[in-house]
């Protein structure tokens, strides 16, 4: 028996064009974990013949869902965010309008030599993890509607692709804030930034179309959530005062820019009406005060409640 490592597995992805048809590889994930599964959904009749167990178990649905955690970089940055958000212009993402299906793809994984494809992936949500003085994180939930073996109809391989640019990180990023709908210019000297797009997605009805697998999933209302961590002092004292305990209680508008080494790898995340719904520290020990304060974007009027501006250098 061959043991196999998870060292030198790969994970990669395609954005398909079509529903249903398997697409080749064309971007390399930093992938750090993954838990794609398959489950067989087994069942029985239900009938009274049988006695001391269930006589049979019969196949009814196949359902493909996990997740892959990265390293964030550039050179997937714009198929993550396209994929996560909906729309796409010219390295500007956006959330998909509704009733608008989200894009699908093709990921293929390489687990340590064993290469299975798992076309139709749907992003359920994304979560951006952006802790100071260490790399960008990315951690990708997804459906699926099958797991094709390699030989399989539609499978794919493993192409030659390698990565051209260095990790995200957060030794020069910049978290700032303004009041709601302006231009945030304010920085706040943050431990932490968690940012998730949750696209609240639904599993289409099992049809006699469907078969065994799952239907193109829907989209619902989404929510974009911020969680904060902050050392404590008069700065996050006021900013509660003003954003959460105010009687008007107004938006925030939060904009988080974190770069590569190189200043021209940037990525810009916008939220410019941010409801702050918890803020506040308490006394933990004899240590440092930490603080925190939690929020989630809103749609008002025509301005995108989440707005993410990936540049690459020239």
């Amino acid at each position: 028996m061959a043991n196999r490592v998870g060292s030198g597995s790969i994970c990669q992805a395609a954005k398909q064009t079509t529903w249903g048809t398997p697409v080749t590889p064309d971007t390399l994930l930093n992938m750090t974990s993954e838990s794609i599964s398959v489950t067989a959904q087994k069942g029985d009749e239900g009938n009274l013949l049988a006695s001391k167990t269930a006589a049979q178990r019969d196949l009814l649905a196949i359902v493909t869902e996990g997740g892959i955690d990265t390293v964030l970089r550039p050179d997937f940055a714009d198929w993550l965010f396209e994929c996560a958000m909906g729309k796409a212009s010219s390295g500007v993402y956006t959330l998909a309008d509704p009733n608008t299906q989200l894009p699908v793809s093709t990921i293929v994984l390489s687990r340590g030599g064993i290469v299975k494809t798992y076309p139709d992936c749907t992003i359920r949500s994304l979560t951006i993890d952006a802790p100071a003085q260490d790399y960008v994180r990315a951690s990708i939930d997804l459906v699926g509607t099958k797991e094709i073996p390699a030989g399989g109809t539609g499978a794919q391989t493993i192409q030659n692709l390698s990565f051209t640019s260095k990790s995200y990180r957060c030794t020069q990023a910049v978290l700032v804030y303004g009041a709601g709908g302006s231009t945030p210019a304010t920085q706040l000297c943050v431990e932490s930034v968690q940012i998730t797009i949750d696209n609240s997605v639904e599993d289409s009805p099992a049809t006699y179309c469907s078969g065994l697998y799952n239907d193109r999933p829907i989209p619902g209302l989404r929510v974009v959530s911020v969680n904060v961590t902050i050392p404590y002092d008069t700065a996050i004292d006021n900013f509660r005062n003003n954003y959460l305990l105010s009687p008007d209680a107004p938006t925030v508008a939060l904009k988080l820019t974190f770069t590569t080494s190189a200043d021209d790898e940037t990525v810009e995340i916008l939220m410019p009406h941010v409801t702050i719904n918890e803020a506040g520290g308490n006394v933990g020990g004899a240590g440092i005060i930490d603080a925190s304060f939690s929020g989630e974007a809103l749609s008002v009027g025509s301005t995108e409640p989440i707005t993410v501006t990936v540049t690459h250098a020239a």
